[in-house]
């Protein structure tokens, strides 16, 4: 299984204009193939950072999501935004156990 985990800040003054892109790539994308989980979430502490944890059942489900229109559309409306930290990791690992 493929785990990306990471987070994006984005001036608070553009948040609200990125959740209408957001909901839209997130919707778009749990319907791929190899999808398992994709989701933003606002931070508590922090208005101005979304938190992104996806998991894919593979690399290769993952490089299919990243060639999509609706996440071309998502990155060139996160350029048009003040983003000041993106930082996504990648971590191939197993399925884990409940705690």
């Amino acid at each position: 299984m493929i785990i990306v985990m990471g987070k994006l800040r984005i001036d608070a003054e553009a948040i609200e204009a990125a959740l209408p892109g957001a909901r839209k790539v997130v919707a778009a994308t749990q319907q791929e193939e190899g999808c398992l989980q994709y989701d933003y979430s606002r931070d508590i502490s922090d208005p101005e950072i979304f938190h992104i944890t996806e998991r894919w059942t593979s690399r290769e489900a993952l490089a299919a999501h990243l060639k999509t229109p609706h996440v071309a559309e998502w990155i060139a409306e996160l350029q048009t935004l003040t983003m000041k930290e993106r930082h996504i990791r990648l971590y191939d690992t197993d399925e884990g156990e409940a705690l």
